[in-house]
């Protein structure tokens, strides 16, 4: 089978590995149809970050499944399923209580597409090992293609975690999402108007973008500017990797309102306590736990109530060394079926 490699800083190769076998009972072996790349794939590929060199990229597909272990109850071969970016058990304490990113039945930040807790391989891969299949995997249902779900394993259902965080709070309010990343702001304006907020507003500094979030239905901005912006909104949603834009969003936080900071921030970055002690604020970050909310998502996509095809774009699954290292917003690569 192949798996793509990210070898160096703007470098991308398929590897030969073998194929692979049910090795345990409660696993499960999916072909990966439709994967896409995540926000961090992309700083990844750029040289931005760096986890070291040639390693199985990706971490958000939809796959089919070939084969199953014995014990695997509710997952069949041919079933269409969303494959979480984490590896979870199902039944330890964290994964009880909905925590199934920190499950603890592995070292922490087990998962596909980067060698941080153990080699899980990639999921642009021809073949995937899932070691509990019914408690990770969810089941596509009819009415939702699995192109459009392709990131419900992680961006896509983040962004929907951070929205409805705020919303649940504070329902019908005002949203405003401060991005600066490919496509967790995007997402985050769809959810946000799917979820009822009576108004979104979207800044970022590409252009590209605010078209696309124009589309949407939201405002459009390419700055935060404190006499509009500042203490106005109940809910900010943070989608900017930037460490100096961090207290910039935060500032446009209403008293008593909610801030959910989708992005990753390496190293430190500063916090502006004294005004959200004076705000009486909310504040939420860290990796999201996806399998809990991921038929929620599944529902909206379902539903038309959010259209996540209208932020990605299709390419061959053969293309993808050359395609991800193009600057589309959300590549997804579709691979034919192998199932009857």
């Amino acid at each position: 089978m192949k798996s793509l490699h990210f070898v160096e800083k703007h470098r991308l190769a398929w590897r030969e590995s073998p194929d692979l076998r049910v090795a345990g009972p409660l696993e499960a072996i999916v072909h990966p149809i439709a994967a896409t790349t995540c926000d961090l794939d992309r700083s990844i590929i750029s040289g931005v970050v760096d986890f070291g060199r040639d390693f199985p990229l990706g971490h958000e597909c939809v796959a089919e499944v070939l084969d199953v272990g014995s014990g695997v109850s509710r997952i069949e071969p041919g079933d269409v399923c969303v494959v979480p970016w984490h590896i979870n058990c199902g039944t330890c304490g964290a994964c009880r209580r909905g925590l199934t990113a920190a499950c603890t039945a592995f070292p922490e930040l087990s998962g596909y597409g980067v060698p941080l807790g153990g080699d899980w391989g990639g999921l642009f891969t021809e073949q995937v090992r899932v070691p509990f299949a019914d408690a990770m995997l969810t089941t596509l249902p009819a009415t939702v293609e699995p192109v459009p779900a392709a990131s419900c394993g992680d961006n896509l259902t983040d962004a929907y975690i951070a929205v409805w965080r705020g919303l649940s709070r504070h329902p019908g309010a005002a949203v405003l999402v401060v991005s600066g990343l490919p496509s967790l702001g995007l997402f985050a304006v769809q959810h946000a108007i799917a979820l009822g907020a009576s108004h979104v507003t979207f800044v970022d500094h590409r252009e590209h973008r605010r078209e696309l979030a124009r589309a949407l239905g939201a405002d459009v901005h390419p700055d935060v500017q404190p006499n509009r912006d500042h203490a106005r909104y109940p809910v900010v949603i943070g989608a900017n990797p930037q460490p100096a834009r961090l207290p910039e969003a935060i500032a446009c936080v209403a008293p008593g309102g909610h801030f959910s900071n989708l992005a990753m921030v390496f190293g430190d970055a500063p916090m502006p306590l004294w005004t959200m002690y004076q705000r009486d604020m909310s504040f939420s970050t860290g990796f999201a736990s996806i399998a809990p909310h991921v038929d929620a998502v599944l529902n909206l996509i379902g539903t038309r109530r959010i259209r996540p095809e209208a932020v990605v774009t299709e390419h061959a699954w053969d293309d993808a060394p050359e395609v991800l290292l193009e600057s589309h917003p959300k590549p997804v690569l579709v691979a034919p079926r192998l199932a009857s």
